[in-house]
């Protein structure tokens, strides 16, 4: 924001220094001195706009337009005076030669009035698109930590359904599982989660697709390497795990196995990297191999929203085993 006030005030010292037709040394000269009176205006009128933030910001945006206006002005009539106090002082009368000291007051005023309001205007509508990226962000945030698979949810009532008169203790868990990654999925979660909850809510999943597949199901985790305060975004791994076992595991008759695998990579080339890598046998059927790639780029958005730039998701095929590896950037949270 200063930078920005700082180029809009020396674009103005330029107008101001090649607007007249003569163009005269002198006026090149009064150059330093132009951006000198300019870039004091532009930074004392923006200190005053910061102090009067908190004592404006519940008001109207109409008040707060109007007042913010206004302090510029006074601002603008206040360093008028005493610039022109100080140039008769020290005889600097080079550019106030022919010019009395309301024309210079009502010149500045003028000149100041109108690109303060400019300026002010285009910093609203800077916040106010500010404000629609941070929206728009958190709304596409929303939508994607939303998605959920269909069969997943019927799959887990038919199997607390088929639970409830035989095994109504079996029955209970599982839903209390379901309940704690729907509410993971309805909350507000454009904030990361540490790498022991996710895994928590990650064995949830699990825990719900074994009492489906029951042996067919075999899960390996080899994550000690990655602390537990670690942070990475909500359900990050659930849908990978959705995938393999829905891709992978389900369609085999003798099911399949799934390894989650993670580290730490804090080389001292470059910044500390978490990698996390999800691999599963995969089906022999063609058909079951393809998928709309949904949960992939529903990944991909996500880690770009929280990590710009900076996180990754690849994927390849070995010897019949599919790899899922994800890297973004290692952020903890302090320990308690």
């Amino acid at each position: 924001m200063v930078f920005a006030v700082v180029i809009i005030g020396e674009l103005l010292a330029f107008i101001l220094t090649l607007a007249p037709l003569n163009m005269a040394q002198q006026r090149w000269n009064n150059l330093a001195l132009i951006s000198l009176f300019i870039q004091w205006n532009g930074l004392m009128c923006s200190g005053v706009l910061c102090l009067l933030r908190p004592f404006i910001k519940n008001y109207s945006q109409q008040f707060i337009a109007v007042s913010s206006y206004l302090s510029v002005l006074l601002m603008l009539t206040v360093l008028s005076e005493l610039t022109f106090y100080i140039m008769q002082l020290y005889a600097i009368t080079d550019i106030i030669s022919t010019t009395s000291h309301w024309e210079f007051l009502a010149h500045n005023l003028l000149i100041g009035g109108i690109i303060g309001a400019l300026a002010l205007r285009y910093f609203y509508i800077q916040h106010q698109w500010r404000l629609k990226i941070e929206a728009e962000s958190c709304t596409k945030l929303q939508l994607l930590q939303a998605r959920i698979r269909p069969h997943f949810l019927f799959n887990s009532m038919n199997s607390i359904a088929s639970l409830t008169r035989t095994r109504p203790d079996v029955a209970e868990r599982i839903t209390e599982d379901l309940a704690e990654l729907f509410r993971m999925i309805l909350r507000d979660n454009h904030e990361l989660i540490t790498w022991s909850r996710e895994k928590e809510l990650s064995q949830r999943y699990i825990d719900i697709e074994k009492q489906r597949l029951g042996e067919r199901l075999s899960i390996q985790w080899q994550t000690d390497a990655i602390p537990d305060n670690a942070l990475i975004p909500a359900l990050l791994i659930q849908p990978l795990l959705e995938n393999a076992i829905f891709h992978g595991i389900e369609p085999e008759i003798t099911g399949g196995s799934i390894i989650v695998s993670g580290e730490l990579d804090s080389s001292q080339l470059k910044a500390p990297q978490l990698k996390i890598s999800i691999q599963n046998t995969n089906s022999k059927n063609l058909i079951h191999r393809q998928g709309n790639k949904m949960a992939l780029s529903n990944i991909r958005e996500r880690l770009h929203t929280h990590f710009p730039g900076n996180a990754s998701i690849t994927c390849h095929e070995k010897d019949d085993i599919y790899f899922a590896i994800v890297t973004m950037p290692y952020q903890h949270k302090p320990d308690e």
